[in-house]
């Protein structure tokens, strides 16, 4: 820790901190976890760990009949679904953890016409549509 930085702590927390060169680490392994926590949920192609492209490829021949070419949801049979199909530039699915998505492409959705990819895709194959699904969110 900088000079600076100690300074602005108080005198007892500043006293620990320049004698115990462990917990200096502990703190700098804190900070740095909870910048990757922040990376992987602002930055959602950081956070997925399949390939974007071959996503892009899937999404084009399984996705956009229902979610349209840009994820919105306005593919041909899309809107004429009720409820329409999701928007992934939507607030709400700005909201949705990586998690939820790869939840909903491998088990589908209740009461939607989204169907599960679980059966029909491989491991790998959701991983990559879920990493370009990702980057649909602007």
């Amino acid at each position: 820790m900088t000079p600076r930085m100690l300074s602005a702590l108080p005198s007892s927390l500043r006293y620990i901190l320049t004698k115990n060169k462990l917990l200096q680490v502990y703190i700098v392994s804190v900070i740095l976890a909870a910048l990757l926590l922040v990376l992987s949920t602002s930055y959602p192609a950081f956070a997925a760990s399949g390939d974007a492209a071959k996503g892009k490829a899937l999404f084009q021949s399984k996705c956009v009949t229902c979610h349209g070419p840009e994820g919105k949801g306005d593919g041909p049979a899309g809107k004429m679904l009720k409820p329409p199909a999701a928007d992934f530039t939507s607030a709400a699915s700005k909201k949705k953890s990586e998690d939820e998505f790869r939840n909903i492409i491998e088990n589908g959705k209740p009461n939607t016409s989204m169907v599960a990819w679980k059966g029909s895709l491989s491991d790998a194959q959701i991983q990559d549509l879920l990493a370009y699904v990702l980057t649909l969110r602007k």
